[in-house]
């Protein structure tokens, strides 16, 4: 066990707020040796040095310092002198170490009068200066990363932080009844054989262009030990249908699949959804594994446990819920994929902000056109940040009987837009316009007005805000078959504020033209 990476830094560099903060970004625990030594002494550190002196002090940093080296795999926050001690530096050797870099008005700046710091009390901006000329030789000693904090935000430091330390991959739980982990991180596709224990053969559903890269995985499989079964499907929505569902299970009838067989999906998110339907119903249930390729499926498709296909009558209406033993979100697959794709699996990312976490929405505001491009920091953060929107709401409610409902946000208009296009639009262009309608129809029924916000947010990703007229009567009657629907009752997922979605039954059906038609405007 080892640290994500190890801060070190004078007084006043922001190690305890900028490692606190790159911690919840990577999805990983932060810790500070200060506070392991004062849990060890059961005194604070000023008491530390009045009581026992320096010397003491800094005999237990240095055994805090190796016990947190070789017990914690997050991120490690040191205290700033604990650089002096050679011992430490030796330990350090092999460790990711980040040095933040502050100049001295800055530092003087953020420490103030020194309190609860004992070697900054007396004169702290002379004595400060002492500490970094001192130190200073031996920060850069250590340091493989550096990185300059004067008159910079914590955020924007902990982004540069990510782009050398963001290649670590995050684990994000799936609890209750779901139980599996979606893992976004890069080159993840060699950890499949982990997941096929006690399994003959692994089915391998694919597409036509990632045909090299399913050969590939077929050989890491075989290299398990496991027989690869090689299946191609449809791109996109035509692999979605009980035909193609039906074409898959002879396969593996031919092949003599087990209970203990594996199903990979391999794709993007009509590929995982087929995949996953594929699984669940085979023997009534077998073991599938999601490899999504695509933006959309990584935030959506391919993480929730739900599985299906589109008949006649609408989008995914014959499905099952069927969790994944794992989901392996590998981000360098996102580099090949087409920027359209890739903004249109942002809109899956907007929602989760709208929904749950308005930090999304800030992030993606700052920078929007960072957040388009495929091995940003920016877009690893806030990928990873909708999939934990996910994981919370399908961790209490796998089986959409409650809060599940509100990941549906956008998506009734969206479904209805598809099903009228037969299936032409991009799922997350379809999501975008469908945000923009409920966002009116929110305003419509006295509810928060994020027209503006929503209209803007997606116009700089480049997605779709408005929907052609003279089409509604088709929309209504795809809208009225929507999942959601209760009887002859639609119901809309509706915003009472921004995090505050709410399941709604009583829209008008004047209502839903006028907000029709403002989209349609």
């Amino acid at each position: 066990m080892k640290p994500v990476c190890v801060i070190v830094g004078p007084p006043g560099s922001g190690k305890t707020t900028v490692g606190a903060a790159l911690a919840e970004r990577l999805g990983v625990a932060f810790r500070d040796t200060d506070l392991d030594i004062e849990t060890l002494a059961g005194k604070p550190i000023p008491e530390i040095f009045i009581d026992e002196g320096e010397d003491h002090f800094r005999a237990l940093e240095r055994q805090a310092v190796a016990d947190a080296l070789t017990g914690h795999d997050g991120v490690l926050a040191l205290g700033g002198g604990a650089i002096l001690a050679d011992a430490t530096r030796a330990l350090l050797g092999g460790h990711r170490v980040v040095f933040l870099n502050v100049g001295l008005t800055d530092a003087v700046r953020r420490v103030g009068l020194g309190a609860g710091r004992p070697l900054l009390e007396m004169n702290p901006r002379a004595t400060l200066k002492v500490l970094m000329d001192q130190r200073l030789p031996l920060y850069r000693d250590v340091a493989t990363v550096t990185v300059e904090t004067d008159d910079r935000d914590p955020a924007g430091i902990v982004d540069e932080l990510l782009a050398h330390v963001g290649e670590r991959p995050v684990r994000i739980p799936f609890g209750g009844a779901a139980d599996y982990d979606a893992v976004i991180g890069r080159d993840l596709w060699s950890h499949v054989p982990e997941y096929l224990t006690g399994a003959a053969q692994a089915a391998i559903l694919h597409t036509a262009p990632l045909a090299e890269r399913a050969a590939a995985l077929a050989v890491a499989v075989a290299d398990a030990g496991v027989r690869p079964l090689l299946t191609e499907v449809p791109d996109a929505e035509a692999a979605k249908s009980v035909e193609v569902a039906a074409a898959c299970w002879d396969h593996l009838g031919a092949a003599g699949f087990t209970r203990t067989d594996v199903v990979i999906g391999l794709g993007g998110g009509a590929v995982t959804d087929l995949a996953g339907f594929v699984a669940a119903a085979w023997l009534r249930g077998v073991r599938v594994i999601h490899l999504p390729t695509s933006l959309l499926g990584m935030v959506d498709a391919a993480i929730g446990g739900k599985t299906g296909v589109n008949v006649a009558a609408g989008k995914n209406l014959v499905g099952a819920f069927h969790p994944p033993a794992v989901v392996l979100c590998d981000l360098s697959t996102l580099e090949s994929l087409p920027s359209a794709d890739l903004a249109a699996g942002l809109a899956e990312v907007v929602k989760c902000g709208f929904i749950a976490d308005a930090e999304i929405l800030r992030r993606v505001e700052a920078d929007p056109k960072a957040a388009l491009v495929a091995d940003s920091a920016l877009l690893a953060d806030i990928a990873a940040r909708a999939i934990r929107v996910k994981a919370e709401v399908v961790t209490e409610d796998l089986r959409e009987s409650g809060r599940r409902a509100f990941l549906n946000y956008g998506h009734t208009f969206a479904h209805a837009i598809e099903k009228v296009e037969n299936y032409r639009w991009r799922h997350g262009d379809a999501v975008a316009v469908g945000m923009v309608f409920a966002a009116h129809l929110g305003r419509l029924t006295g509810r928060v007005d994020v027209v503006g916000r929503t209209v803007a947010i997606l116009e700089s990703l480049g997605l779709p805000t408005h929907y052609e007229a003279g089409k509604f009567d088709g929309l209504l009657a795809a809208m009225r078959v929507d999942k959601k629907s209760v009887g002859a009752t639609m119901r809309f997922v509706l915003l009472d504020a921004i995090g505050r979605p709410a399941l709604v039954d009583d829209v008008t059906e004047e209502q839903l033209r006028t907000a029709y038609a403002e989209v349609s405007a």
